[in-house]
């Protein structure tokens, strides 16, 4: 499908903070804001249970549209609970960020390891201890939503963020990383002030202030625990990408935001989250979805992105099915936004192509037409997948 206009344009709060975070499978925001717009009312409620960095909720607020998500890897929650709620003041945030600075030990100037003396500089690593030791991002709005900051830029392109060249969105092992700067030349990191770095980021970000939003929450653990609590939601759009199971790492590669956050240092292949078991998928799905029909109005509209392999597609529908057994289910196919989508998913230089699964609800029927969307059968299905 031709790309659409990005609906939210940059010289808005809402286009600025509408894609803050890095993360992997995420919605184009033309879909989201057709897909929220046609099969809700304003007021309504949507539900996310996997938002990772939180588009499907900001679309959803920014729309006057009450929103939840759920993210059990901590940096998607970061991300989107400081883009629903970020502090309101960027003075605060900048202030908040100078004390950080003048929180550097001599010791944290230190490199652990090659790794951490290869990618950044004494300065920068002397400030990212100080911010993982000082910012309370879990409890204070000002704290997190400076952390959201830190961690977005700590791994970047070099002159994107504060470290030596590297992925702005997977993060690399530090052997792998070693060796590929070896090979590059680029044996040191860039001499960066990260203090002057990220409160040039801080300063454009809120240059149009903060997004009018209607109330949204991001909830940081697991959705078969969360959804329990949230029985009286009332939500009439279920909206969701699944993890991709299988080719995704959703902890290891995130491993360096991950660390910032408290982690332990390195990859931790114990905590893998790849999803490759087809039967702790199938229950995972199967799960969340019995859930989450709990949490949504009986006429509610269930929208969820797979992607397109034929095996993961059965278990996506096979668990959409239980959950709503006497609806009826569309299905369409799409494609990844752009190649780099694909590169991470380990498709090379192809577009991904991915699988929509709607129940739709009262609305939204002739959008449904437009979309692309057909009744799900084995026919529709096998050309689909």
């Amino acid at each position: 499908m031709n790309a659409q206009p990005h609906p939210w344009p940059m010289n808005t709060a809402e286009g600025r903070w509408y894609g803050f975070g890095r993360y992997l499978a995420m919605f184009p925001p033309a879909f989201l804001h057709d897909a929220v717009g046609a099969l809700t009312e304003r007021g309504d409620c949507v539900l996310d249970p996997f938002c990772g960095r939180g588009n499907a909720p900001f679309a959803a607020a920014a729309m006057g549209r009450p929103a939840a998500g759920i993210d059990v890897n901590p940096v998607g929650w970061l991300f989107a609970e400081t883009k629903l709620r970020p502090a309101g003041d960027a003075g605060a945030v900048l202030s908040r960020l100078e004390e950080v600075g003048k929180a550097r030990r001599p010791a944290d100037r230190l490199g652990a390891n090659r790794f951490e003396r290869m990618a950044w500089a004494p300065a920068v690593r002397a400030f990212l201890r100080a911010a993982r030791r000082e910012l309370d991002w879990r409890e204070s709005e000002i704290d997190r939503t400076l952390m959201g900051f830190v961690a977005l830029h700590v791994h970047d392109k070099i002159g994107g963020g504060l470290s030596n060249s590297m992925s702005p969105t997977i993060a690399y092992s530090p052997r792998y990383a070693v060796r590929w700067w070896t090979g590059q030349g680029l044996t040191e990191p860039p001499n960066i002030d990260p203090v002057a770095m990220l409160a040039s980021k801080i300063v454009r970000r809120y240059a149009h202030g903060t997004p009018r939003l209607a109330a949204g929450r991001a909830v940081l653990g697991d959705a078969r625990e969360q959804l329990d609590g949230m029985d009286g939601l009332g939500a009439s759009l279920l909206i969701t990408s699944p993890p991709y199971r299988g080719m995704t790492d959703y902890w290891n590669d995130h491993w360096i935001r991950l660390w910032l956050l408290g982690h332990s240092f390195g990859k931790a292949w114990r905590r893998a989250a790849k999803h490759d078991n087809m039967n702790e998928y199938r229950e995972l799905l199967t799960e969340v979805f019995r859930k989450s029909a709990r949490c949504l109005r009986r006429d509610a509209a269930v929208l969820v992105r797979s992607d397109w392999r034929r095996r993961t597609v059965g278990l996506c529908v096979e668990a959409v099915r239980s959950a709503w057994p006497r609806r009826r289910i569309l299905v369409r196919t799409t494609t990844a936004p752009h190649k780099g989508v694909s590169v991470h998913h380990g498709r090379g230089g192809r577009k991904a192509m991915e699988i929509d699964l709607l129940i739709a609800g009262q609305r939204g029927r002739r959008w449904t037409k437009q979309a692309g969307f057909v009744p799900l059968d084995r026919s529709s299905l096998a050309a689909h997948s």
